[in-house]
């Protein structure tokens, strides 16, 4: 009978130690299989990190390309204007509507060419921080654009905080600012929206001392399985000739690695909204 009892005893042993080697060996290759996906997980990161450096260079090559192209007749186009300027004051032909869109070609001009630097500053290290006035920098901004909106009857409604100042560089802001509002008025036009507007808020929260810029337009919003897509590189909903996708990409690279930010698209019972939050620059 003691026998019998040691053999089952024995047996009970022997059936639990391959119960807990089977246990182990099920943990060891659950998590061998974790380690899988997490190294397929990092390499995929890496993979797409490698491809969007990969992306940008090309971006950076083709603005380098844009910028030796278009610099020298920028300047013809500003020396044209000029010598007209000089031509009507010697004729005694001075007439103000005609001046006001003689400045308004310089304006645009100027811009265009500071775009160019913009990028290809953006695309180099050591660039120069500074701290700027954030309503200054959007009414800078928006007098390049004013006009294109007015020509289309796009209604605008901008309430902006004072004395907000934020760290970076204006004239990446400016880029930032003028890729979604452009965006928004291609919406509005392409759409055929019959009242169309863009409200554009600037204001501080004082709670975080974080400043929130939110730009809404009422062009009936995103679709949204696009939603998640606009700041990817070379995507784009609009035809060839209208756009190439680098737009929103940029404005998130800047809005993120230059101003330590964030940006964001939603949907609103209106349209789209874009929300950019930034750090507060106290004084």
């Amino acid at each position: 009978m003691l026998i019998d009892i040691l053999v089952v005893c024995s047996s009970i042993l022997i059936l639990y130690s391959i119960i807990n080697r089977l246990n182990i060996y099920k943990l060891n290759n659950k998590n061998l299989k974790l380690k899988m996906q997490n190294l397929k997980l990092e390499l995929k990161e890496k993979n797409n990190f490698l491809i969007k450096q990969s992306k940008l260079a090309n971006i950076g090559e083709t603005i380098s390309y844009i910028s030796h192209q278009w610099k020298q007749p920028l300047a013809q186009i500003n020396s044209i204007v000029l010598r007209i300027d000089i031509y009507l004051n010697k004729q005694k032909l001075k007439n103000e509507v005609i001046s006001n869109h003689l400045n308004e070609i310089e304006q645009m001009t100027a811009h265009m060419s500071d775009t160019l630097n913009t990028f290809d500053l953006y695309l180099k290290p050591n660039k120069e921080i500074e701290n700027f006035n954030i309503k200054d920098t959007f009414y800078y901004s928006f007098n390049l654009i004013s006009k294109m909106l007015e020509s289309n009857n796009i209604k605008t409604k901008i309430n902006i905080n004072d004395n907000l100042y934020i760290k970076g560089i204006a004239k990446e802001f400016t880029q930032v600012l003028l890729i979604i509002i452009n965006n928004a008025k291609d919406v509005l036009i392409d759409k055929k929206i019959l009242t169309p507007q863009i409200d554009i808020n600037i204001l501080n929260n004082k709670t975080n001392n974080k400043i929130i810029l939110t730009i809404e337009d009422n062009g009936k919003g995103i679709e949204e399985q696009y939603l998640d897509k606009i700041f990817s590189p070379y995507f784009t909903t609009k035809n060839s000739s209208q756009g190439t996708g680098h737009g929103l990409y940029i404005a998130k690279m800047i809005v993120e690695k230059s101003m330590n930010g964030s940006i964001k698209a939603i949907n609103t019972i209106k349209g789209a909204k874009f929300i950019i939050e930034l750090n507060q620059k106290l004084n």
